[in-house]
């Protein structure tokens, strides 16, 4: 989440990367601050295309006006539902929005309808209902998502409780 700043991006790139995602930045801050701004997408390179900017927040209204700051030179925005850090929870994004199903279908049906780059997700699966994950997936689509990043573990399978991702669903 934070260790995908430009140089590493290039970095990627010129080993065969052929699309770069930011770091995860909080669209609150993104959109009321511009030295968080400044800090966070800063400089940018023709060189660093495709990319897809990455954001973590609640708001469809705060998401969308982040976006827009960043639509014009990036190739896609992505709605981070896959943080499973506490920070996270306090803040109410990332892997426990998903908790909040129709808020996260209304903000990608926000985001898609009114941006002029694709919307894409980053999920992580429900902790024992699969039915439930695949639901989600296909109403994100449904909603507008035009790319699907599914991480093959539970938020649970965080940190000490990592575990191996499940490939057989």
């Amino acid at each position: 989440v934070d260790q995908s700043e430009l140089p590493f991006r290039l970095l990627a790139r010129r080993y065969g990367a052929q699309l770069c995602y930011t770091p995860m930045f909080n669209a609150s801050s993104f959109r009321s601050s511009a030295a968080y701004r400044k800090d966070a997408i800063g400089t940018t390179s023709v060189l660093d295309r495709p990319l897809v900017v990455q954001f973590a927040g609640h708001d469809a209204d705060v998401l969308l006006e982040a976006a827009t700051y960043v639509e014009h030179m990036c190739d896609a925005v992505d709605l981070n539902l896959g943080c499973p850090q506490a920070i996270a929870k306090r803040g109410r994004y990332g892997s426990y929005l998903l908790e909040e199903e129709d808020l996260v279908i209304s903000i990608v049906q926000s985001l898609s309808s009114q941006l002029s780059v694709p919307v894409t997700c980053k999920i992580r699966l429900f902790r024992d209902d699969f039915p439930r994950t695949l639901r989600l997936c296909k109403r994100l689509e449904e909603a507008g998502c035009a790319m699907l990043t599914v991480h093959g573990r539970t938020r649970y399978q965080n940190k000490q409780t990592v575990g191996a991702c499940d490939f057989e669903k």
